[in-house]
């Protein structure tokens, strides 16, 4: 007789990069790094630009940061991914455990997933 699993409802997000899955991430202080050396963070649409400053301190040192600063070339690609609150419904509704947005981010604020990696 054989036994049948059942599938599971997983959702990941999948770097832009590298084409690596990952979790869901539900911190959404912190900041995430994918194998491939991009990093992502989830923040809201109204402060991508603090996210990405926030990103850029973490791939960059202070003497790199400052460089890359007062040069007007690209030295990162970033992507935004501005469905995220769609992907978190998602996981919510088929998860059991569920996705609780913390109340220090306004829930009218879309979240979006913001993902930065150094070109070089």
């Amino acid at each position: 007789m054989r036994k049948y699993r059942r599938a599971i409802n997983t959702h990941i997000i999948v770097c832009p990069f590298c084409e690596t899955g990952h979790s869901v991430p539900t911190d959404f202080d912190s900041i995430h790094r994918c194998s491939c050396g991009a990093c992502y963070k989830v923040c809201g649409q109204q402060a991508l630009e603090v996210g990405v400053g926030d990103i850029a301190e973490e791939l960059w040192s202070e003497e790199e940061l400052s460089f890359v600063r007062t040069i007007p070339v690209d030295f990162c690609n970033i992507v935004i991914e501005k469905d995220f609150d769609r992907l978190l419904d998602l996981k919510h509704s088929s998860d059991c455990l569920g996705i609780e947005r913390f109340c220090k981010y306004d829930l009218n604020n879309n979240l979006s997933l913001v993902w930065v990696k150094r070109l070089f």
